[in-house]
């Protein structure tokens, strides 16, 4: 253990565990073979289990658990990560399961906001940016793309994706793909426009956002003409048609 590291006496950590620089609090228990990176601060009762990674500047709790050992029957106590990048903010009782198979991981991107009794399962991928927000539930091998916005309570079925800069509403459950660049709602989930505030927000505006809406009715219409038309005009769109080519458990319908 790193002697930079400001430990509360209440906290049990493993001799092992690689601490820089970083606050742990009280009640905090730390397993082996876990790494804390630099400004790191390890709120009240929060457990880090083997496996865990944790970047610089991270808030994990109090009462977070980075790392449990994945809800998967093929588990068979391999080793493998949770890996939390740089500055996100994991907040009190929520979870991230470490993933199943031999070296593989779960990972959560940097600068992410997963909020309080949110869900990341085994082998999950979460983007930069993103926001999980309260309750949200995510099935094993998820995929959630940067800049994604994830409203309380929704739940996504295990193999699922959310695109780049969707959002995915509050109460929605989906065992389908979300497109990029949407809002999709709904139980099960429709898309029903694009997410223009949150694609302004990313500076996706002028020509950008009008590519964007002709490929929304494009798809919404089965014109794979006008879709790969536009794509070879806009690297936006040509994402957009390169997540719907990939999926393998189609997309959600529209309204």
């Amino acid at each position: 253990m790193s002697v930079t590291a400001s430990v509360h006496p209440s906290a049990v950590v493993a001799r092992s565990a690689d601490l820089e620089g970083c606050v742990i609090g009280p009640f905090v228990v730390i397993e082996e073979g876990v790494s804390v990176r630099r400004g790191a601060a390890i709120g009240t009762g929060s457990v880090l289990h083997t496996g865990s990674r944790v970047g610089e500047g991270c808030r994990v709790g109090p009462y977070a658990v980075v790392g449990g050992e994945p809800m998967d029957t093929a588990f068979r106590g391999e080793p493998s990560f949770a890996v939390l990048e740089d500055r996100v903010v994991l907040r009190e009782y929520a979870t991230v399961h470490r993933a199943s198979g031999e070296g593989n991981e779960t990972r959560v991107g940097a600068k992410t906001l997963v909020m309080s009794y949110a869900h990341v399962s085994h082998n999950a991928r979460v983007g930069r940016g993103c926001v999980l927000t309260t309750q949200v539930q995510l099935g094993g091998h998820c995929e959630v793309g940067d800049y994604a916005v994830l409203g309380s309570a929704a739940i996504l079925h295990q193999h699922c994706r959310v695109g780049t800069c969707a959002m995915f509403g509050a109460g929605s459950g989906s065992n389908r793909d979300v497109v990029p660049f949407s809002m999709a709602r709904g139980n099960p989930a429709r898309h029903y426009r694009l997410n223009r505030v949150g694609l302004q927000r990313r500076g996706v505006v002028g020509e950008r956002y009008r590519h964007l809406e002709r490929a929304i009715r494009a798809l919404r219409r089965r014109d794979w003409a006008l879709l790969e038309h536009l794509a070879a005009l806009s690297p936006d769109v040509r994402a957009l048609l390169e997540f719907k080519m990939s999926s393998t458990r189609g997309l959600c319908g529209f309204v």
